[in-house]
């Protein structure tokens, strides 16, 4: 799908659930906030060792809340500065639309688009992959469609577009660091939900997904290295109405692709076709005061920069308090494990750490502050290969927030919870 008629995709399916508002009543919240950042972080870029960085960042959000209709909108920009001068100042942005209708009663169809320019890489989070120390353009879009088809069964059927473009290495670090790819996920999947009992659900899901790969800075989807098919099976059980557990797995067959004979191997071995699985488990539980959360994945993932698709393991666990709307504290941690696909010796593994801590001075006007631990190592997979170093970086940081308007919550932070 070329971009431009994704994007006329989007806007189509927007306008379309857009237009069934047009009766309603529709709340309206608009918010805008200004935030100042100073951290000390111990390894910029991953790399470059210590310095003091300070960020500007505003942020503002739009929602439209109604029964036929809701829409959250948000922007955040980020100005980074180095004391030091470490590295340049850097320019960061996030756009994120979401678009949720519901033409009948049984019928829900959502559309969604998160948007990221990070040009400095420590502006991105990206779940059981290592961040390329590199600027980078990220794109996750959504859409979907619901019915209740009988008040005990509920399916669905949605598409995932995940694309990821990089910079073009300079002369050094084109010497230095290994060889990237601009890369594309490309999912579709169809659920089944049946409600067991009040406390239970049987699921059912397929997917089927497209991995497709090109030069660094150049084009995500000039080849076609991998395709997976895949069922699972899985359930849902409420323990109590504040706990809840979710596990499902299921057999995974992924399809080496003629295109991945155009990649550098990765790790020294070739993408191969072969069967493994996917699955994963969570257990939530959330309060009007306290929130936690612990879960365990392993996929297949693209966009990574790897060109071939990797598996990934990853674990993490996080919970936080909140105070009557003045104070907030958060931790999560986590681990990742990942390698080229189907089955071959780990490459990267990582550990990270997010928590922080935000207080209400007055009504509008917040502080806060954070820790931030990143952790990555290469593994067998790479002796010998080209690859990114192993890292260890700590950030240190307070924070000043202002907001205005209805929105009361600080806007998502560059460490990200």
């Amino acid at each position: 799908m070329s971009r431009a008629r994704y994007i006329a995709l989007v806007a189509l399916s927007a306008s379309t659930l857009v237009g069934a508002a047009a009766e309603a009543k529709p709340v309206n919240e608009l918010s805008v906030s200004a935030g100042l950042d100073s951290a000390f972080d111990d390894n910029v870029y991953n790399s470059r060792g210590a310095d003091f960085v300070n960020r500007i960042t505003p942020h503002g959000s739009y929602r439209l809340i109604d029964q036929r209709v809701n829409i959250d909108t948000s922007y955040d920009f980020s100005y980074w500065t180095y004391a030091l001068g470490k590295a340049n100042n850097s320019l960061n942005h996030r756009a994120d639309v979401s678009v949720e209708g519901h033409p009948t009663r049984r019928l829900t169809l959502k559309v969604a688009d998160e948007f990221s320019r990070a040009e400095d890489p420590g502006f991105l989070s990206r779940m059981g992959v290592v961040a390329p120390q590199i600027g980078i353009f990220d794109n996750v879009a959504d859409a979907s469609a619901g019915v209740n088809i009988v008040r005990r069964v509920y399916a669905g059927v949605g598409y995932t577009y995940h694309w990821a473009r990089f910079d073009e290495y300079n002369a050094m670090q084109a010497a230095t660091y290994p060889t990237l790819y601009d890369g594309a996920e490309h999912d579709v999947q169809g659920t089944t939900n049946v409600a067991i009992t009040r406390r239970d659900d049987l699921r059912f899901a397929g997917r089927f997904q497209m991995f497709t790969a090109g030069p660094q800075a150049t084009d995500a989807n000039r080849w076609n290295v991998g395709a997976t098919y895949s069922p699972t099976l899985g359930w849902r059980h409420q323990l109590l109405r504040e706990l809840e557990i979710t596990a499902d797995a299921g057999p995974l067959f992924y399809d080496r692709l003629s295109g991945s004979q155009n990649l550098a191997t990765f790790g020294g071995n070739p993408p191969s076709s072969g069967w493994t699985w996917r699955g994963g488990a969570q257990i939530r539980y959330n309060t009007p005061a306290w929130r936690a959360a612990a879960g365990y994945v392993h996929d297949l993932l693209g966009a990574t920069g790897a060109g071939t698709a990797l598996w990934a393991d990853a674990v993490y666990a996080q919970a936080g308090y909140h105070y009557l709307e003045k104070f907030d504290a958060h931790i999560g941690v986590g681990y990742f494990r990942n390698g080229a696909a189907v089955d071959q010796p780990w490459a990267y593994d990582g550990v990270t750490v997010d928590s922080l801590v935000d207080y209400r001075v007055v009504d509008y006007f917040r502080v806060g502050a954070y820790y931030t631990l990143r952790w990555q190592e290469a593994g067998p997979a790479l002796v010998g290969a080209g690859q990114f170093p192993t890292v260890t970086r700590n950030i240190v940081g307070i924070r000043l927030l202002a907001v205005l308007g209805a929105d009361a919550r600080p806007p998502r932070r560059e460490v990200h919870p």
